[in-house]
């Protein structure tokens, strides 16, 4: 009797952990829109999205929202319904991956990141201080004025940088990139 009843229990429960996993199979409309809402949001943030790419890909979305409204108004979702949905979230998501890593000029004429000009301005820094060029002093104040652009580029991305966002940043960086070059060239307070 006690053999009979735990095979019972493990088929049941072997059963209780097969079930979930074929429901999970497709997602439903609110898990698929929370992630690529993320998903949009993270590349808005990070500057891989431009506001209009971020705004037309949303569109796409709530266009598959509308689509799949009209599918449940008429007696739920079919297999055939579930399926075009399937492919229509499939599609947005690997446009939201092609958005995000296109490289595209974006206008922006090869604009590099924060970490990007951060690695190349540090490294310049420590060529200045390994040749001399540059005082501990000096490297002090150019990596502070850097994180003064880090912060103000940090605001900026809140809500995304906008063209005149990163040309203000561009500016910034090109003032500091230049002080950097005139700070290892003027050959002053190297050892102050």
């Amino acid at each position: 009797m006690m053999k009979r009843f735990l095979a019972m229990a493990v088929a049941a429960s072997a059963l209780a952990f097969a079930a979930p996993a074929s429901a999970q199979s497709w997602q439903n409309i609110n898990a698929r829109q929370e992630r690529l809402d993320e998903r949009i949001d993270a590349g808005v943030r990070n500057g891989s999205l431009t506001r209009r790419e971020a705004s037309q890909l949303r569109a796409e979305f709530q266009e598959i929202v509308r689509i799949e409204r009209a599918y449940r108004m008429s007696n739920g979702l079919s297999a055939r319904e579930r399926d075009d949905l399937d492919r229509r979230f499939d599609a947005l998501s690997a446009r939201i991956r092609w958005d995000r890593h296109d490289n595209q000029d974006r206008g922006n004429g090869g604009w590099q990141n924060i970490n990007q000009r951060q690695r190349a301005l540090d490294a310049r820094i420590d060529a200045g201080l390994r040749d001399g060029s540059l005082s501990r002093t000096e490297a002090y104040r150019l990596r502070a004025e850097f994180q003064d652009i880090a912060m103000r580029e940090r605001d900026y991305r809140r809500n995304g940088l906008s063209q005149a966002e990163r040309r203000d940043l561009d500016r910034r960086f090109d003032r500091l990139s230049y002080r950097v070059e005139a700070e290892r060239r003027d050959r002053d307070n190297r050892y102050g």
